[in-house]
C-alpha cells in the first residue's frame, strides 16, 4: 500500500473487488431471468446471520461471523465460481488458485487489513471454530434455499446428484441449524417429487425422506 496515496490504492482494491458483482454463481434466481452473482449470495449470508444469530445456540462472535460471510468467496472475482459438484481440474486446484486470487486483490491494501481478510478466508476454509461453523452451515444452506425458490428446470444432473442432505454434516455443530437443515430437506423433496424428478436423485434420498429419518 503506498504511503503517499493510501485513498488510490483502496481504489485499486475496490475496482478488483467489485467483479464479484457480475461473477455468476451457479444458482438461478427465483424470477428465473438469469443467474445469481456471488455478491449476492453474499450479502445474502449476512442477512441470514443477523436473522439467526439469536437463534442458534453456539456462541458466536457476531462482527467475525459478517466478516467471514463478506470474504469467503471474495477470491471468486477472478477465480469465477465452481460449483461444489463439479469434477474437474479446476475443482482439485481450487484452493491454491483462490489462495493466489486473494493475495493478488488485497496487494493494494494495508498489510493489517491485508492480513485479516486472508486470515478470515483461512478460517472460513478450515472451518474449526463456532464461526467458520456457523459461515459454512449459511453458506450450504443458502444454496439449497436459492435451489428451493428457482425453478426446477434450471437444476442440471449435478444438482440432483448432490440431493436434498447436501453436506448435512455442516450442521451438526448447533441443534437449532440441525433443525432448520432437516426443515429445508423436506422442502427439497417435495419440489423433487411435485416434479416427478425423483429417478434423477439417489435412491436413499427418497429412502430417508419417506422414512421420515433427518
Amino acid at each position: 500500500m503506498s504511503k503517499a496515496n493510501p485513498i488510490k490504492d483502496f481504489l485499486l482494491f475496490y475496482k478488483k473487488a467489485e467483479k464479484l458483482k457480475s461473477t455468476l454463481r451457479h444458482s438461478w434466481l427465483s424470477e428465473a431471468n438469469r443467474q445469481e452473482s456471488t455478491a449476492e449470495h453474499s450479502w445474502m449470508l449476512g442477512l441470514l446471520a443477523i436473522v439467526l444469530f439469536d437463534h442458534i445456540k453456539t456462541k458466536v462472535n457476531k462482527e467475525k461471523v459478517l466478516k467471514i460471510v463478506l470474504v469467503h468467496d471474495l477470491a471468486e472475482a477472478i477465480t469465477g465460481d465452481i460449483p461444489s459438484h463439479e469434477i474437474s481440474k479446476r475443482q482439485d486446484n481450487k484452493k491454491v488458485a483462490e489462495k493466489k486470487a486473494l493475495i493478488k486483490i488485497t496487494s493494494s491494501l494495508n498489510k493489517k487489513t491485508a492480513n485479516e481478510i486472508f486470515s478470515l478466508w483461512e478460517e472460513y476454509g478450515e472451518c474449526k471454530t463456532p464461526e467458520a461453523r456457523f459461515a459454512n452451515s449459511l453458506d450450504k444452506i443458502e444454496a439449497l434455499l436459492q435451489h428451493n425458490l428457482a425453478d426446477i428446470k434450471t437444476w442440471d444432473q449435478g444438482d440432483y446428484n448432490v440431493g436434498p442432505y447436501y453436506k448435512d454434516y455442516y450442521f451438526d455443530f448447533d441443534i437449532f441449524m440441525r433443525s432448520f437443515k432437516d426443515f429445508v430437506d423436506i422442502d427439497t423433496m417435495k419440489k423433487i417429487l411435485v416434479a416427478r424428478q425423483e429417478k434423477r436423485i439417489d435412491p436413499k434420498h427418497l429412502q430417508r425422506y419417506k422414512s421420515g429419518k433427518k
